[in-house]
């Protein structure tokens, strides 16, 4: 995948080369027609929910929640297929971002899942600022902290602890976390479309997230890398240039 030339800063992205611009126009057809049955599928469900919940049962309502859960899986992972195919899209700027800005706003939509988990989320004090698209760098700290949770796995004192430090031309972020790290021979592997690994509440995950986190580095001029142990967690490091 080729990298981005330098732009000047508020400059736009490069426009997709041609086959990127064919990926997004096929996904876009592609979750087009999806969405219509999905739709439809989720539609009935909540009709047979609210109209017939007496003549359903125990059993008809834990069909009906199966076949919500499933719809709502399959919705998030044609959201998510539009998010990949739309990274390094014309519109988009590469500017000066505070990580932290966007770091603390992720806190506050993750505090649900934080406090059910009992997990520490630490970030850094003042990091310094990232030369990237904002809603590029929000995905990709979205779906690194994604990541963490669903696959940490128990833990004593679970924490996911994240850096973001400049080193001459290049600013490096890191998501660490204490859990269980990923198991051997599926390290190469993790960044994979739709390759995804047993989450910790045993639900099958779209597999596109560190996917798109790849992508969002290597389009910025990036790179992406993976350190674990086995029973001592996972640090997941993004490269991107600083200039």
């Amino acid at each position: 995948m080729s990298q981005l030339r330098d732009v000047p800063e508020g400059q736009r992205l490069d426009a997709p080369v041609a086959g990127e611009a064919d990926l997004e126009q096929t996904v876009n057809a592609v979750a087009h027609d999806l969405r219509s049955p999905l739709v439809s599928v989720l539609g009935f469900s909540r009709l047979l929910r609210e109209e017939y919940d007496d003549a359903l049962g125990e059993r008809g309502l834990h069909f009906v929640n199966r076949i919500e859960q499933a719809g709502r899986t399959m919705e998030q992972l044609i959201t998510q297929l539009l998010d990949y195919a739309r990274i390094g899209h014309a519109d988009e700027r590469r500017q000066p971002v505070d990580p932290l800005e966007v770091l603390q706003q992720l806190r506050a939509e993750l505090k649900p899942r934080l406090e059910e988990a009992g997990v520490e989320l630490e970030l850094p004090s003042e990091p310094p600022l990232l030369i990237c698209d904002r809603t590029r760098i929000y995905q990709l700290f979205s779906n690194l902290l994604g990541n963490a949770l669903d696959h940490m796995g128990p833990c004593e004192s679970p924490r996911i602890h994240v850096t973001v430090e400049a080193d001459g031309n290049e600013s490096h972020i890191s998501v660490s976390d204490n859990g269980r790290g990923i198991e051997p021979g599926l390290e190469d592997n993790v960044f994979d479309l739709f390759r995804s690994g047993p989450s910790a509440d045993g639900r099958k995950r779209s597999g596109l997230g560190l996917s798109i986190v790849k992508r969002i580095a290597e389009l910025h001029g990036g790179r992406v890398e993976l350190e674990t142990t086995p029973g001592t967690g996972a640090t997941f490091r993004v490269s991107l240039p600083s200039a």
